[in-house]
């Protein structure tokens, strides 16, 4: 096993994505949780809601757009993601 989301809150394992210094986001119990390249638990992006995905947006690439339950959200993050191929 590489790494494990766990934690309070709703939610499972689904919908990854890295940012441009290869951490990895992954939607877990409470929302985002971020990884270090070599499975350092960055910490969680709490949300309020379960969710399910997520998606790099905006020109730079700091956006993350987040889809829940019932609602999207986006925030603002300092590493930019990494652009889809």
């Amino acid at each position: 096993m590489w790494a494990e989301t766990k934690g309070e809150g709703k939610g499972a394992p689904d919908g990854m994505k890295l940012d441009s210094q290869s951490n990895v986001y992954c939607c877990g119990p409470g929302g985002i949780h971020v990884f270090s390249p070599d499975a350092v638990d960055l910490g969680v992006i709490r949300v309020p809601e379960y969710t399910a995905n997520m998606a790099w947006g905006d020109d730079d690439l700091r956006s993350l757009y987040i889809t829940a339950s019932t609602s999207v959200y986006r925030i603002r993050v300092r590493v930019p993601g990494l652009a889809a191929l």
